[in-house]
């Protein structure tokens, strides 16, 4: 749908029940398309929603586009001790400086950390982290995110930002762009 990828489900109702319920258990997406004459179910999950047919292709998308937003905004990325960070389906590894990196922007995901925070965060072990390696390892990391679907923003005048790559997308500048020394 208009080319970009959906994790929404769609299920026949009530003839897929099965399949609602495991992608219920999952925390999956989906859309149940309602069959003829049959009751759609009351549910208070925020990733599901239903549509009876006929429906137009306009109307299928927004309930599409809407059911994917309320998903990605409920996904919060993870790391762990070995340097995997996970987000979604998808995992990397990053190395022992940008997992520490990754620590301070998966912890306020969504929110922005200041650059004396990472200065703070490195002072000890690396006293060399100035303003330019930051931004070197900032663009690195930039690189290595993109198979699991993050981007990291840079908050002009403050610091960064970690987000899903769709919210990243779908945000508007409202700052003016400054990759190199926010």
């Amino acid at each position: 749908m208009n080319g970009r990828h959906s994790d929404v489900v769609f299920v026949r109702w009530p003839v897929q029940a099965e399949l609602r319920t495991r992608c219920r258990k999952e925390g999956m997406p989906r859309l149940l398309v309602v069959e003829a004459g049959a009751q759609p179910p009351i549910s208070d999950d925020p990733v599901e929603d239903w549509v009876r047919p006929p429906v137009s292709r306009d109307d299928l998308e927004a309930r599409v586009a809407v059911l994917q937003n309320r998903f990605d905004s409920s996904r919060v990325p993870t790391i762990d001790s070995a340097g995997t960070l996970s987000f979604g389906p998808h995992s990397i590894t990053v190395s022992a400086t940008q997992t520490e990196l990754m620590r301070l922007l998966v912890d306020r995901f969504g929110d922005v950390v200041h650059r004396t925070e990472f200065v703070q965060r490195f002072a000890l072990r690396t006293p060399t982290l100035n303003r330019n390696s930051l931004d070197l390892h900032i663009m690195r990391l930039r690189r290595r995110l993109l198979p699991v679907e993050l981007s990291i923003r840079t908050v002009w005048g403050r610091g960064y930002m970690l987000e899903s790559a769709a919210a990243a997308e779908a945000a508007p500048v409202t700052s003016a762009p400054d990759p190199v020394h926010a």
